[in-house]
């Protein structure tokens, strides 16, 4: 989720948090992305991905030297809690206590 925005070289945005900061441009990477982007097939879609990940892996244009350790909680008697894509992100706002 989110990873076209990183690679895809229409995606230059100064200024702009998660784009693609490095201006990696790749005219295959590019292709696969898209094409991966309006497949319909699962198994070609996964394709498309495979072979975006050896690019990139190949070409190295990005390099995370930081991991953030996500941490929670957990108590049987809170409910909702980090339940979405948003994880520890998210806003709780459906989170009670029973």
């Amino acid at each position: 989720m989110g990873v076209q925005r990183l690679y895809w070289s229409r995606n230059f945005k100064k200024g702009v948090a998660f784009s693609n900061a490095s201006h990696y441009d790749s005219p295959e990477v590019d292709h696969l992305l898209e094409a991966a982007a309006v497949e319909n097939d699962p198994r070609t879609r996964v394709d498309y991905f495979r072979q975006f990940q050896q690019v990139v892996a190949r070409d190295l244009p990005i390099v995370n030297l930081v991991t953030l350790k996500q941490v929670t909680l957990y108590n049987k008697r809170v409910h909702n809690h980090t339940v979405t894509a948003d994880g520890l992100g998210g806003n709780l706002a459906d989170v009670f206590i029973a």
